[in-house]
């Protein structure tokens, strides 16, 4: 079974430093710890909506991106809100999800998902099942493997099935918009759908790299919100466990070969990264209709 490598990067973890205050500091209020506990509520309503069955796939992808952004900016994850406390395990640990083939297209799939993994400080790689010899184009099935920090995973058990869902809906227009843009319907058919899944392909992994640019740049801002309170933001390189967790699971990888990419496509799929819907909204604006009840 084919196996192929991503890559690697910084986690970040919430350390709370109520039980040894600076000079100055406020401890935690009860106004806090109700705000925090009301936060709390939301995201498991959202989790519950996105996770139920009845839940429709646009509605739970919602859902999930909601709770994903709110769990970011409040330094949660799932498992802590499951259990109501807010303590955060170092164990290192790895998740699976399933990537379309549809097309043909798994590898550049892949490539942005684990463009996303890395911005947040995992590493991954992807495995398929399908014809000897044919490769990943042709499998039958293919499921990425991430490794990283247990409370990145559960952001990212959230976050992935949104930036797909994302992705598959802006690649359709752009690419309408690049075939109406190249003209010359007497072009010779095969080299005009040629073009045209060059730039669908190139759109994926801009797409990653522009949601990755996020991410990052989020990181930043909530670091400069927190800066010099209770609760301070700590960019962590856990470069070293996350390694030898994946070397353990991975021993011997080969990497995946470089590919050259469509630059028109690569940099439409980047600008839409970088306007994907993270859903990053305080609280307080989420309409309480886009909630159960």
């Amino acid at each position: 079974m084919p196996v192929r490598a991503g890559a690697l990067g910084w986690s970040l973890v919430f350390v709370s430093t109520v039980g040894a205050r600076r000079k100055g500091d406020r401890p935690l209020s009860g106004t806090d710890a109700a705000s925090r506990a009301k936060i709390m509520e939301r995201v498991r309503r959202l989790l519950d909506l996105a996770e139920h069955p009845n839940t429709g796939e646009e509605e739970a992808a919602l859902a999930s991106a909601h709770a994903a952004a709110l769990m970011l900016r409040h330094g949660l994850d799932a498992s802590a809100v499951r259990r109501g406390a807010t303590g955060r395990s170092e164990q290192i640990d790895g998740l699976e999800f399933e990537v379309s083939n549809r097309g043909g297209h798994a590898r550049e799939r892949c490539w942005a998902l684990h463009l996303v993994c890395d911005a947040l400080g995992c590493k991954g790689a992807q495995h398929w099942t399908g014809v000897q010899g044919r490769g990943i184009r042709s499998a039958r099935q293919v499921t990425m493997t991430v490794v990283g920090p247990e409370p990145v995973l559960d952001g990212l058990r959230i976050l992935l099935p949104s930036i797909s869902l994302q992705m598959e809906n802006q690649v359709r227009p752009a690419l309408l918009r690049f075939r109406t843009g190249e003209g010359d319907a007497g072009a010779d058919r095969d080299r005009r759908a040629r073009a045209a899944t060059g730039f669908r392909r190139a759109f994926y992994v801009g797409f990653g790299s522009g949601v990755a640019a996020k991410l990052r740049d989020r990181v930043a801002e909530v670091a400069e919100e927190v800066k010099g309170t209770g609760a301070e933001l700590v960019l962590l390189d856990r470069s070293a466990l996350v390694q030898a967790e994946f070397q353990r699971r991975f021993p011997g990888l080969r990497r995946a070969r470089t590919t050259a990419l469509d630059a028109d496509g690569y940099h439409t799929g980047h600008h839409a990264g970088r306007h994907a819907d993270l859903t990053d909204r305080d609280l307080a604006t989420v309409p309480a209709a886009e909630l159960p009840a």
